[in-house]
């Protein structure tokens, strides 16, 4: 397929997991796409692995550092000219160290909350600049189902971050209609990256319709589509990817 001929991305997160496999696949469908990921080791091997790397660009950042970000995204836009699709994916997850809210450590609270939702108010805000210089495009942010289902139990800040992503993206999808932008979002459940390798797989998979965890091509599908102009009807969509959990 050539949805995204001529297209220019970025996605943040692009190192690992769906960020990767998101990467992946819209250079495969023709898009110049800048990885950026605070390991640039890892964004580089990722570029490596792919069929069309003179479409790619590595860019180090961390998501939540303002300054880092910035540069990340105009430095994506002044290699390619401009861009056309920004997929705000970077997030973390402190297992282990998230907590019921009387036991919960503030530094990890604030941890997950610098990460998953300032890196993508960080990543929309210096992203939709450049969309709206290009008078139009697409965004997809990547939450969670935990943040509308409650199923992370024990994990507050986890689930309040992805929860702050889902009303993020609604507002800004009102936001920037107007200007020909198209803001969306996808929620995976239970997927089988790096991130979830502690997860205990077949204890979460009995609670899954699908009977399985879903793969990070699986995720990576629904962004490109949200990203297309395939879904050019679709405006402050959340579209959930998880096996069939939300029907519970």
């Amino acid at each position: 397929m050539t949805r995204f001929a001529g297209k220019r991305a970025v996605v943040t997160g692009a190192g690992s997991g769906i960020g990767r496999a998101t990467a992946a696949r819209l250079v495969g469908e023709g898009a110049r796409v800048a990885f950026i990921d605070k390991d640039g080791e890892r964004a580089e091997r990722a570029v490596a692995d792919l069929a069309f790397p003179d479409r790619t660009a590595v860019f180090v950042a961390d998501c939540a550092d303002e300054d880092q970000i910035r540069a990340a995204i105009d430095g994506a836009a002044e290699r390619f000219g401009g861009l056309d699709v920004v997929v705000a994916n970077a997030g973390i997850e402190l297992a282990g160290q998230d907590a019921p809210v009387a036991d919960l450590d503030r530094a990890v609270w604030d941890a997950l909350l610098r990460t998953n939702l300032d890196g993508q108010f960080l990543t929309c805000k210096y992203g939709i600049r450049h969309l709206l210089a290009n008078r139009g495009g697409a965004v997809v942010c990547v939450g969670s189902n935990c943040g509308q289902l409650g199923l992370a139990g024990g994990e507050p800040a986890y689930s309040a971050s992805k929860g702050g992503i889902y009303a993020l993206m609604r507002v800004m999808a009102m936001d920037y209609v107007g200007a020909g932008i198209r803001v969306n979002l996808v929620l995976p459940g239970l997927i089988d990256t790096p991130m979830n390798e502690i997860t205990d797989m077949n204890a979460w998979t009995q609670r899954i319709p699908i009977g399985r965890a879903g793969t990070a091509e699986e995720c990576a599908a629904a962004v490109s589509w949200l990203a297309s102009d395939d879904a050019s009807y679709c405006v402050g969509t959340t579209l959930v990817v998880d096996g069939g959990q939300a029907a519970i």
